[in-house]
């Protein structure tokens, strides 16, 4: 009989066996930072591709709007992988203009030298109350409204909840750092992402009415701006976002967790395939992360079968969809309350 620690070392030495094999194999994985480099570039060049095909009558918005978000979900992968300080470690120069295109392009996403280390808390603490970054995507809270909206826009949702569930002494400070953390990107995406849905919504209910809203001609300039900015955008990353949170939120546990063994489970079924579409497949790869750091995304999606089958012989679960009706607990039966968080 194995003992944790021993289970949680034979995974270990699976991936980095596994990678060590593929990088003696193809020498060409060990320009690790020209690969990064290469990827933000045709992440970003795509990106703007996409953006001006749109605006040229080239590409319509139905396409536009998951081409970018798939793109965008390779700088979510770089921005993780540049937050474990995985490319250009002595170029800093580089290092953080790859952080700051990264978060321009997904602009509703938190401050990424902040998210640095929301991030290494979260796997020092992973599981526990003290995990903030996976509380922030609405992990082990019981699904409601106040979940599905932290999911889909996880700033907006947090200052609800914020307001909702801070201490009174302690909400001006919550929503404060809130808005810090995620001004100025975040901030600007939310705000003219709720213009846009306000404004055709008003022009929706008019329309089912029989009524015509007469707008102003500067508004109807700044709608026609917000418009393609929802597109090429905001839609796009809200699309990822909630993807991304939906995955990350259930594959990862959260209130007993006892040990890296329980930290996630892998989320591979196949009817998950349109939510790991817009997330690069992290619900199948991100487990293998958390029991080895220090390899980049890539490199998890060329090891995965090895790594997956270690981990199945070892012990981590695999499509456990009980997680979504115990709010992520990781024990099957539970006599512990389910309290917000």
């Amino acid at each position: 009989m194995l003992t944790e620690e021993q289970r949680i070392k034979n995974i270990q030495e699976a991936i980095r066996s596994e990678g060590q094999r593929l990088r003696e194999k193809l020498p060409w994985l060990k320009h690790q930072d020209r690969i990064g480099f290469l990827i933000f570039s045709f992440a970003v060049t795509g990106v703007l591709l996409c953006g001006w095909a749109y605006v040229s009558g080239y590409l319509p918005a139905w396409l536009c709007i998951p081409f970018v978000a798939i793109l965008t979900s390779l700088l979510h992968e770089l921005e993780h992988d540049l937050i474990h300080w995985q490319y250009f470690r002595r170029q800093k120069f580089v290092h953080h203009f790859m952080l700051l295109g990264g978060w321009i392009l997904r602009q509703g996403t938190i401050n990424p030298w902040i998210r640095r280390h929301l991030h290494f808390l979260h796997h020092k603490t992973s599981g526990t109350i003290r995990d903030k970054e996976e509380r922030g995507i609405g992990n082990g809270r019981p699904y409601g409204f106040l979940r599905w909206w932290i999911m889909m826009d996880t700033f907006t949702g947090n200052l609800v909840n914020a307001l909702i569930n801070s201490p009174k002494g302690k909400r001006r400070i919550h929503l404060f750092r809130l808005i810090a953390a995620n001004f100025p990107f975040a901030v600007l995406c939310a705000g003219i992402w709720y213009l846009f849905v306000l404004f055709h919504l008003i022009e929706g209910i008019a329309l089912i009415a029989g009524l015509s809203v007469q707008w102003s001609v500067s508004t109807l300039q700044a709608m026609a701006w917000i418009n393609t900015l929802v597109v090429v955008l905001i839609a796009p990353f809200y699309l990822r976002s909630f993807c991304l949170n939906f995955i990350s939120s259930n594959m990862h546990y959260y209130g007993d967790v006892r040990s890296l063994l329980e930290q996630t489970q892998v989320l591979n079924a196949w009817y998950l395939f349109p939510f790991q579409l817009f997330c690069f497949n992290f619900g199948s790869t991100h487990g293998i992360h958390h029991f080895v750091v220090g390899e980049p995304f890539y490199i998890r999606q060329m090891t995965a079968k090895k790594a997956h089958l270690a981990m199945r012989e070892n012990g981590v679960r695999f499509n456990d969809m009980g997680t979504f009706e115990r709010a992520n607990r990781f024990q099957i039966s539970s006599d512990s309350e389910l309290k917000p968080v």
